[in-house]
């Protein structure tokens, strides 16, 4: 089951493909959105959600570029979950 996460706090000098590194370690990648406008953010979608967890609890609060970002599990605007069964992908987090 997919599950994404939400990066905030995100330097804005960070490139998708950097992100996409350190995110990569934890699992596969299904996919990696960072904003531009307003820069500062990024949603990174996993194929397994227990690698999203991995990831979430070994790059939260630690620095990536420049800053310390925060991680937490994407949720829908309705408060639910992200992914199949938060009833899809809403990128406005």
């Amino acid at each position: 089951m997919v599950q994404r996460i939400y990066v905030g706090n995100l330097d804005p000098r960070c490139s998708k493909e950097e992100l996409t590194d350190e995110c990569g370690r934890y699992g596969r990648l299904v996919d990696v959105w960072v904003a531009r406008n307003p820069p500062g953010f990024a949603f990174v979608t996993f194929e397994d959600v227990r690698d999203a967890e991995d990831c979430l609890h070994a790059l939260n609060g630690n620095m990536l570029g420049g800053t310390r970002v925060k991680i937490e599990m994407a949720r829908n605007q309705g408060g639910r979950m992200a992914g199949p069964q938060g009833a899809g992908f809403d990128r406005g987090g």
